[in-house]
C-alpha cells in the first residue's frame, strides 16, 4: 500500500509545545466536567510526552535517555506519588482525588469473618486502575524494575475477580450493594486482561475466569466481521480492538506460547479474515464538503459525484470511521490500525491517505489532533493521532515516524515504556531471595493499625452501623455529615446515638 516515505515529516517541535501547555499549565474549561476521569487525562498527557521524547523517538538513541526525556526525575517522582495516592486500600485506583476518601471511610471490618471490606466501593474502577498501572510503567526509573512498588497487588487481582460476571463479561465498579456496575462491553475485557497480565493475575492464583472471558469475546463477532460491545450488538472498529488487544494480553501472559502460539486469539475471533476484512472496509475517500453545514452527520460525509468515479483513482486522503455510515474521525485511524498490527494485517490500509488525513485535515495550528476536520485538538484524539501515526509508519518493523517512538499496540504506549512494565511484571513474579525476610509494608501496616487502635475502631463503627440501621437509617449517609478533616469521637457518638 502507499507509502509515506515521501511525505512532509511530523512538526515534532509544535506538538511538545501541545503536549507541555497541558501539562504545565491549566486546561481549558471544557474539561472540567472530566474531573472524575482526571487520571486518564494525565495518562494522555504523559504518555504523549514519553513517545515524543523516548530513546526511540531520536534518529541517534540518546546516552542518558532519562536526560533526554521531556518529563524529568522530579516530575517522575511527583507524579507516581499522585498515582500512588489514588489507589483505594482495598485494591484498584480511583479516577480522581476527588473520589479517594480519608482511609478510615475507605474501609470496614466485618466482625463476624474477622476480615476488611470497602466501605466505597464504587470509588476504585476498571479504567482508573489500567491507566494507574500503564502511568507507573511509563514514570518508572532505570529498567522499571521497582515501576510496581506500593501497588497492592494481591488485593487489586483479588478485586478485580469482583467485577467479572458469570457470562464472562467485566463490569466497571462495583456498587454499594456489590452490583457489578457497568457496561458488559469489550473495553472492560481489555482492560481486565492488561491488569491482569501487569501484575500477574495466574502466577499469583488470584486469576479470574479466562475461559468464560474468552467466550464472551467470541460471542461478540457480527455477521459483517466486527465485533460489538457484547453478543448481538452492532460492530464497532473501537471494541474490536479491545477483543483483539485482551485475547493478545492472554496469549501474552500464557505459560505455553511457544507450543500454542495465538491460543486466545483463534479461540475468540471465530473469523479472523472476515474481521480484517471489516476493518479494511473503515477506510474510504475523504471529500471536502460543499457548503458550510455544521451538522456531524453529514461533515466530512458528502456524496460524490458518481460520474467521476474512477475505480483505477489513486486516494489522496482517506480516513477511518468506527461503523458504517459514519464520518472520518481521527481515533479511528487508530483503532484500525491498531488492530490490524496485532493481526499482523497492517499492509491492508492505505497508509499515505491515512496519514495525509491525520496531517492535514486534523492536525491544529497550536498542535494536537481534532476529531474532525476543522475542530480543536483534546488531549484523546490528539494522543491517539500519534498513536496512529507511530503504529502505521512502523508497521512493517523498520519504518518508524521521524520523531515518534516505536509503538506498542498491546498496550498502547511507547516500546520502551512497554519494556517497563514487563519488567515490571517480571519482578513481581520473582521470588524475593530471602523468603523469611520480613515486609516492611505489612510492618508499617501493623504499627499505622497499632496507632489507631484498629480493630476497636472498626467494631466500634459496626456497632454505629447496626445502631443506624435498627433506627432506620443509611449508615452512609449519616458518616457523609462527618467532616473527614475533623471527625467525631466515635466512642462519644456511640454513647450518644445509645
Amino acid at each position: 500500500m502507499t507509502s509515506s516515505t515521501e511525505q512532509p515529516p511530523l512538526d515534532t517541535a509544535r506538538h511538545i509545545r501541545y503536549w507541555q501547555r497541558c501539562f504545565r499549565s491549566l486546561l481549558p474549561h471544557h474539561y472540567v466536567s472530566n474531573d472524575s476521569i482526571r487520571l486518564t487525562l494525565g495518562f494522555f498527557i504523559i504518555a504523549a510526552l514519553d513517545l515524543l521524547s523516548s530513546p526511540s523517538s531520536y534518529s541517534e538513541p540518546p546516552s542518558n535517555p532519562l536526560k533526554a526525556s521531556l518529563i524529568t526525575p522530579d516530575d517522575r517522582r511527583r507524579l507516581r506519588a499522585w498515582v500512588l495516592s489514588l489507589q483505594h486500600p482495598q485494591g484498584g485506583f480511583c479516577g480522581s482525588p476527588h473520589h479517594v476518601l480519608p482511609e478510615r471511610y475507605q474501609t470496614r471490618w466485618d466482625t463476624v469473618d474477622h476480615v476488611e471490606s470497602a466501605r466505597d466501593p464504587a470509588n476504585a474502577n476498571i479504567a482508573a486502575t489500567y491507566f494507574a498501572l500503564l502511568l507507573l510503567g511509563i514514570l518508572a526509573d532505570d529498567d522499571g524494575t521497582d515501576a510496581f512498588k506500593g501497588v497492592h497487588r494481591l488485593k487489586t487481582l483479588r478485586w478485580l475477580k469482583t467485577l467479572q460476571r458469570d457470562d464472562g463479561s467485566f463490569g466497571e465498579i462495583i456498587d454499594e450493594d456489590g452490583y457489578v456496575g457497568g457496561g458488559r462491553d469489550m473495553r472492560y475485557c481489555y482492560l481486565a486482561a492488561t491488569i491482569r497480565w501487569a501484575l500477574g493475575g495466574a502466577e499469583a492464583g488470584e486469576d479470574f475466569n479466562v475461559d468464560a472471558l474468552v467466550g464472551h469475546i467470541r460471542r461478540g463477532q457480527t455477521f459483517d466481521g466486527g465485533l460489538g460491545e457484547s453478543s448481538t450488538h452492532e460492530s464497532h472498529a473501537g471494541y474490536a480492538y479491545c477483543a483483539v488487544a485482551a485475547l493478545s494480553l492472554l496469549d501474552l501472559a500464557n505459560p505455553n506460547a511457544a507450543t500454542e502460539p495465538n491460543r486466545y486469539l483463534h479461540a475468540g475471533i471465530p473469523s479472523i479474515p472476515s474481521l480484517v476484512h471489516f476493518l479494511a472496509c473503515r477506510q474510504f475517500d475523504y471529500l471536502e464538503p460543499e457548503n458550510d453545514d455544521e451538522n456531524e452527520e453529514s461533515e466530512n460525509h458528502p456524496l460524490p459525484d458518481l460520474s467521476t468515479l474512477n475505480l483505477s483513482d489513486t486516494p489522496q486522503v482517506a480516513g477511518f470511521n468506527g461503523r458504517l455510515n459514519k464520518v472520518a474521525d481521527t481515533c479511528y485511524a487508530w483503532w484500525v490500525s491498531g488492530t490490524l498490527s496485532m493481526l499482523d494485517h497492517g499492509d491492508v490500509i492505505d497508509r499515505g491517505p491515512a496519514r495525509n488525513f491525520i496531517m492535514d485535515k486534523t492536525q491544529h495550528l497550536i498542535g494536537g489532533f481534532a476529531k474532525h476536520p476543522g475542530g480543536p485538538p483534546d488531549v484523546y484524539h490528539a494522543y491517539l493521532g500519534l498513536a496512529a501515526l507511530a503504529t502505521m509508519a512502523g508497521d512493517d518493523g523498520k519504518a518508524k515516524e521521524e520523531g515518534l517512538g516505536r509503538f506498542d499496540p498491546r498496550l498502547c504506549i511507547g516500546i520502551e515504556a512497554s519494556g517497563r512494565l514487563a519488567k515490571a511484571r517480571e519482578a513481581i513474579l520473582t521470588p524475593p531471595e530471602d523468603d523469611d525476610s520480613d515486609d516492611p509494608w505489612a510492618e508499617e501496616t501493623e504499627s499505622m493499625k497499632k496507632e489507631l487502635d484498629w480493630d476497636v475502631m472498626q467494631e466500634t463503627i459496626a456497632q454505629l452501623e447496626a445502631k443506624w440501621k435498627a433506627e432506620g437509617k443509611i449508615p452512609v449517609l449519616e458518616m457523609d455529615k462527618w467532616n473527614p478533616y475533623n471527625p467525631p469521637n466515635l466512642e462519644e457518638l456511640l454513647k450518644g446515638a445509645s
